[in-house]
Formats: C-alpha cells, structure tokens, sequence
C-alpha cells in the first residue's frame, strides 16, 4: 500500500495523530501524559530536520522516486516506535539511517538484483531534481552515473551516505559497522575512481 509523506506541520506529526486529549485523572496520568509530549515533540523534531537527507539517500540507493517515499515513510514509522530508547542524542542520526539502510536491503532481497544498465537508468534519474543536476549539463551527469555504477555496492553505499545524506565519516561508521579511519578510505578510494575515469576520458577526446 503506498504511503503518503507529508511534512509536518503541527505537533501531530507527518500526517498521523500521534497524540491525544489528555486527562489527567492522576499523577501518574499526568507524568505519561507528559512523556508522551515530549516525544512526540522529539519525534517531529527529527522529521522535520532529517527528511531531506534521509529521503535522498534512500533515492539514491533505490532509484525509483515512489519506492523512495515509501521506504522513507517505512523509516520513519518504525523510528515514530523505537525512538524512545534511544538513550543519546548524538547517535540519532546514525540509528535513523541504520534503520534506512536495513529498510533497503529488505526491499532488495524482494527484488531481483537490478544489472548495470537499470541501476544507471535510475541513477540518471536523479539528475532532474539533484544540485548536482543544476551545475552539470546531462551528458556529463550521464557520464558520472556510468562511473558510479562501475563502483563497487559499498563504495556505492557510502558516496550515498556521504554525499546524499551528508553524514560525516564518523556517522557512516556508526550506520555501516565501519571505523571512521575505513569509512574515508573507501570515501577517498571511491573518489580517486572517479576522477581517474574522468580524466581518462578527457584525455581521450
């Protein structure tokens, strides 16, 4: 069933009540009343601040734009219930683009794995709404979604992180399972590729 994101406009949240009338028939009623508040609050906070990023990363993975916004929405409905034990602020972040990155792979093993020539398509599709897109005429965006796919999946994966989301490396990290030291490794490695293949082919012509 397909799922509607909205932004969030109210404490209600991205399009779901999230609370309700409040009655405080006791003190303890009160206290949950109060909690329940406060995270709903918190829950709104962080959709509002980590949307943009999430929902880009998940596109650049996926590709296709509806498969996106349902994962994305996906994401943040397992956060909306898991949110609570989260204990530290600062790996929020991290744990939100964990649960995206699980969401993925769980849409991937439904599928059948997509060859060279669909993943640039998709890619190719993200030209049209990407900054990237605004400062690179098409052929060249066509040429780096060619070197792209020519990366391997985890190089892939955190170009995505890095680039699309705008996660430092210490976050891709905390997301992948990988030290921060690694994660720029395969960032520079990644990167270095690209270049080379771009040089080359300037070189050619």
């Amino acid at each position: 069933m397909k799922r509607v994101l909205t932004a969030p406009t109210s404490a209600e949240g991205p399009g779901v009540g999230l609370s309700g009338a409040i009655r405080p028939a006791t003190a303890g009623a009160v206290a949950r009343a109060e909690i329940e508040e406060d995270a709903t609050e918190r829950f709104v906070r962080l959709y509002r601040e980590l949307f943009p990023p999430l929902y880009g990363y998940v596109r650049f993975r996926v590709g296709d734009v509806q498969v996106a916004e349902d994962l994305t929405a996906l994401v943040f409905e397992r956060a909306l219930v898991r949110l609570a034990t989260v204990r530290e602020p600062e790996r929020v972040r991290a744990w939100l683009f964990t649960i995206a990155r699980n969401a993925i792979a769980d849409h991937r093993r439904r599928r059948r794995p997509a060859d060279d020539l669909e993943m640039a398509e998709r890619l190719e599709h993200l030209w049209i709404d990407s900054p990237e897109g605004e400062a690179l005429r098409r052929d060249e965006w066509r040429r780096l979604v060619s070197y792209l796919v020519e990366l391997n999946d985890r190089e892939r994966e955190l170009i995505g992180l890095k680039f699309a989301a705008g996660l430092a490396n210490r976050e891709i990290g905390q997301v992948v399972g990988l030290s921060e030291a690694n994660v720029a490794q395969i960032v520079h490695r990644a990167i270095v590729k690209l270049r080379r293949r771009f040089a080359a082919e300037e070189d050619v012509r």
